[in-house]
This record gives C-alpha cells, sequence and structure tokens, in this order.
C-alpha cells in the first residue's frame, strides 16, 4: 500500500536519478584522463589570442604605442568642446521647441 504513495515513488525516482549520475560520475572519471600537453598549450594559444582581441589587450596597446596616446589625447581635447557645443544645441533647440 505505502509503496503506492506519491512520496515513494518520488523518492525512488529521486534514489534512482541520483545513482544513475554517480555511476556516469565514476565511469567518466574512470575513462577520461586529464588534458593532453597538446591539448593544454591549445587552450592557453587560443587564450592568449582571445586577450590579445579583448579590451584588456587593446588597453595595452595603447599604453605600449606613444603615437596611439597622443591620438587618444588630442581627440579627447577635440571631443569636449564638441561635446558642450552639441548639449548646448540640444538645449536650445528643446526650449525653441516649448515655446
Amino acid at each position: 500500500m505505502w509503496m503506492q504513495k506519491k512520496w515513494f515513488t518520488l523518492l525512488i525516482w529521486f534514489v534512482t536519478t541520483s545513482f544513475f549520475f554517480a555511476f556516469g560520475a565514476i565511469l567518466i572519471s574512470m575513462f577520461r584522463f586529464g588534458p593532453t600537453e597538446q591539448e593544454a598549450m591549445s587552450f592557453m594559444m587560443g587564450m592568449m589570442k582571445a586577450m590579445e582581441t579583448s579590451l584588456m589587450g587593446l588597453s595595452m596597446q595603447v599604453k605600449e604605442d606613444a603615437n596611439v596616446q597622443r591620438l587618444v589625447y588630442e581627440s579627447v581635447q577635440f571631443a569636449f568642446p564638441l561635446l558642450a557645443i552639441s548639449i548646448a544645441g540640444g538645449v536650445y533647440v528643446r526650449c525653441r521647441r516649448k515655446v
């Protein structure tokens, strides 16, 4: 009688599933060895290539290159007045439309 209860069915399902995953983990750990040296080197090369194209790699390139640093400095000096002019123009247009 109690074997037909819903909680018992759920318990059996939980225990069976746990054993299935435990058995699978044991099999994988027994037959799958760690990465080979070639796989580890390939992974590291991929990580280095990804780092070069990321923002961190780009910032490292900017930090090392004096010409790029000068270009960034001059573009920032040019961008702030343009930003101020555009904000003033936006405020002017906004105020003119309300009238």
